[in-house]
């Protein structure tokens, strides 16, 4: 019988964030952003709505921890999850503090604990989701009870007041001797099918025996829990995609993409154990239903550095560490095109999809975003001053670099540097902005801060 936990204590109080402020920002546009990259297909591309062309701090909120996933914004509230375990409701205008919510206590020594990771304390990492049909925010954050047993669980709290809706332990269904310690959930929370998708790899280090996992928890009654494994047949294939989340078409069937298995296999690839460094198409009930293996993937070339996005006409775009990029089908995931030597190094977060021009921007760790045009299946320039997943709003790509705290807008037309702005603290790997009420929004290590324009 696997071990049970006590409920994640929470409350709607606590310290309050410090907030400062310049004058009030512009609600404008665009009402809401509910998961990441704004839709399904994980485009990220959003109208222009109101301008940022001379952007400034339009405020900062201290929470006194870390913010990795984007901030989701709803009701006229910005809402950040926090390493701490806590959720921070803010309002969108001046940044001051409406609610509160704590799921529990972080995990702390994480190395110690896990036996490698890079994030301590380890608390909410992944990006939240809104249901907005019923005012509902969904985060998922690693627990550690005073037992020093570990878990992970998933809370829906009520967006205007942050009251629990829905609190349920979400770890997958482990193989024996195998521990939720050594899972990082990283990947964003995705909404479809009445189910809360959520994902997981391992910790950075890849210690200790994991597997990669997608899990779904039906939102109302019962949780009726689905899951679908990755190397069934052996250790590792991690679904982290760098933050993203997994992305979901028309029917409800969604995308993820894989890691390598666990310890590394030879390079040249193929990896051999199951469904490793593959894109996988599952079913509403995570049944696979398609799948591409990256066959050239060996040693740690990761192809879930980054998250599959949905382009018209059912096809599908990925890219790994092999820097190539795939253009799948996605009725079968075969590959009908394939661009080499994108990047340059790891390909690392969420590409952007413009439809206007049919280009793709993919972040590179080593820096730049690197612009794939589909049409020809070729490599356009790569914009310099940006390592992290990038959106579009409008015609203007912006893209923060980590960890040195800036955030940069680009002219997708030229590839111009626009601007650049200071968030006023260091970047969580990986992290990307969000934008909504004329705010383009960035998650610190300490916090969030607001631009307007």
């Amino acid at each position: 019988m696997p071990p049970t936990f006590p409920s994640a204590t929470r409350s709607t109080s606590g310290p309050a964030p410090s907030a400062t402020a310049t004058t009030p920002s512009a609600i404008a546009g665009l009402t809401a952003w509910l998961g990441y990259h704004a839709d399904a297909a994980r485009t990220g591309a959003v109208p222009a709505g109101a301008s940022l062309a001379s952007a400034r701090v339009a405020w900062t909120a201290n929470l006194t921890s870390a913010v990795f996933g984007q901030p989701v914004v709803a009701d006229g509230l910005v809402i950040a999850a926090t390493e701490s375990d806590r959720v921070f409701a803010l309002n969108a205008r001046t940044g001051q503090l409406a609610w509160s919510a704590s799921l529990g206590a972080p995990l702390t020594n994480v190395a110690s604990v896990a036996g490698c990771g890079n994030i301590d304390p380890l608390g909410i990492t992944s990006t939240p989701v809104i249901d907005p049909a019923t005012g509902t925010v969904y985060v998922v954050g690693e627990i550690a009870d005073a037992n020093g047993n570990v878990h992970h669980q998933l809370e829906g709290l009520n967006v205007t007041n942050g009251a629990v809706l829905l609190s349920e332990n979400v770890d997958p269904p482990l193989p024996a001797g195998e521990s939720p310690a050594n899972l990082l959930q990283r990947a964003a929370l995705a909404l479809a099918n009445r189910r809360i998708y959520i994902a997981y790899g391992g910790n950075y280090g890849d210690c200790g025996q994991y597997h990669g996992w997608l899990v779904g928890v039906e939102t109302v009654g019962p949780p009726r829990l689905v899951s679908f494994e990755v190397a069934s047949d052996g250790e590792g294939g991690a679904i982290w995609q760098s933050g993203g989340a997994p992305a979901i078409d028309a029917n409800g069937d969604l995308y993820v993409s894989t890691g390598n298995a666990n310890p590394d296999p030879p390079e040249g690839g193929p990896d051999p154990k199951a469904y490793t460094e593959s894109v996988v198409k599952l079913s509403p009930t995570l049944a696979p239903l398609a799948a591409f293996k990256d066959t050239v993937a060996g040693g740690d070339e990761d192809l879930s550095t980054g998250n599959p996005v949905l382009l018209p006409g059912g096809a599908v775009f990925a890219v790994g560490k092999t820097d190539v990029g795939y253009v799948l089908n996605g009725q079968s995931l075969a590959r009908t095109a394939s661009i080499p030597d994108v990047c340059g190094s790891d390909p690392d977060g969420g590409p952007a999809y413009d439809a206007v021009t049919n280009r793709v921007f993919v972040p590179c760790r080593d820096g730049g975003i690197q612009v794939v045009n589909l049409s020809t299946d070729t490599l356009g320039p790569r914009l310099l001053g940006a390592n992290s997943a990038p959106i579009l709003i409008g015609s203007q790509l912006w893209a923060a670099q980590y960890p040195d705290g800036t955030v940069t807008e680009f002219d997708t037309a030229t590839g111009a540097r626009v601007q650049s702005v200071s968030a006023g603290s260091s970047i969580p790997n990986f992290a990307s902005p969000s934008r909504a009420l004329g705010l383009l929004l960035i998650g610190t290590d300490s916090g969030v801060t607001a631009f307007a324009g």
